[in-house]
């Protein structure tokens, strides 16, 4: 078995680091296509509470005025 040097496991290091840092690169870009998403999303399911309050509060006043 051969033995490694210093300078040998410093390069191992630094060579994982940028493996580990373009693989956060890479998960953070895809956070950020995802966040689009989630906030479409959000906001569909806000229109459509909004307009479900509205339809039922119409409901209450017709039902008062009838």
């Amino acid at each position: 078995m051969s033995e490694r040097n210093a300078e040998e496991i410093r390069e191992e290091i630094a060579a994982e680091r940028q493996r580990l840092d373009d693989d956060l690169a890479r998960l953070q870009s895809e956070v950020r296509s995802l966040a689009v998403f989630v906030g479409a999303g959000l906001a569909v399911v806000a229109l459509v509470t909004w307009r479900k309050n509205m339809q039922k509060g119409a409901g209450t006043v017709w039902k008062l005025v009838k």
